[in-house]
């Protein structure tokens, strides 16, 4: 087998021990609500932290290490082992790529920032706030002027998460948006992508608002876990205070077709309120 054919296997098994729901046991499944969003039931608080049956449940309900005991000082092995490969997850995520072919495959507009390879990404973030000079000619060529909300994918710290989840994200949210009536233009991949640069793409081409999917920090184990960040009126260096952000889009958190439904929720806020982040939370919409 080459290196890329070992890759794909290896991401191949980590998807499949990725979305392995955690066993839920006395409280059964957790319930949703008729547009299917989770619904996060409330409990009594427990007189006593050493409740096992509330102890249980809590782990129960969560993929996170709770109450995995110990051996003297140190980690049981089971746990030193998870962490361990926990860590190798997240290690993988960070230095994931996406193919040269990704975007055409899937209806976008290819673009890259000033950044040339991933490790001056990794040590230079403001590069990757930027295009460099050929995308932005041809953004400024191909990209749609004058959209509601342009929506992005970016590779991030997480190509892994973009390859994992983007394909079914960026087409969920373009149909949500336009249901909702709002005009979206053709959707557009940055290669070394961070946050920032969707304010330069909406300062370009003169949009509303930016949505920008972007690979999240990888923690432990999480490295296809996406965030989705919104920002209304971009402007270059526009202050994250001003943005709003769902994160933990993977199917262990926010599916892709939920979180596309929240993030459109959140829009109509935030045109109804003429602004977001602080100013949306002030507006009290």
């Amino acid at each position: 087998m080459d290196r890329d054919q070992v890759a794909a296997a290896v991401r191949e098994v980590l998807r499949e021990l990725l979305q392995q729901e955690p066993p839920r046991q006395a409280g059964g499944p957790m319930p949703t609500a008729p547009d299917g969003m989770l619904v996060r039931a409330r409990h009594k608080p427990q007189q006593s932290p050493f409740d096992p049956t509330e102890l249980q449940r809590i782990k129960d309900a969560t993929p996170a290490r709770l109450a995995k005991g110990r051996t003297g000082t140190r980690f049981l092995t089971e746990v030193s082992i998870h962490l361990r490969a926990e860590h190798a997850i997240a290690l993988d995520a960070v230095h994931s790529a996406v193919p040269e072919d990704f975007a055409a495959q899937h209806g976008c507009i290819p673009l890259q920032t000033r950044c040339t390879t991933h490790d001056e990404y990794l040590l230079y973030p403001d590069h990757g706030r930027r295009l460099d000079d050929a995308s932005r000619t041809r953004l400024e060529k191909e990209g749609t002027r004058g959209a509601d909300v342009q929506v992005i994918l970016g590779d991030g710290l997480s190509a892994w998460a973009a390859l994992e989840q983007g394909p079914e994200l960026v087409p969920a949210l373009q149909r949500g948006l336009e249901a909702a009536g709002y005009k979206t233009g053709m959707p557009l991949f940055v290669r070394y992508a961070r946050i920032g640069v969707a304010d330069e793409i909406g300062v370009l081409l003169g949009c509303k608002a930016t949505a920008i999917l972007v690979g999240e920090r990888p923690g432990l184990g999480t490295g296809d876990s996406l965030s989705i960040y919104t920002a209304h009126g971009p402007k270059l260096g526009q202050d994250n205070a001003e943005k709003d952000c769902i994160s933990n889009v993977r199917p262990l958190g926010f599916p892709p077709e939920e979180a596309a439904r929240e993030c459109v929720l959140l829009l109509k806020r935030t045109f109804a309120a003429g602004g977001g982040g602080i100013h949306l939370t002030q507006s009290g919409t």
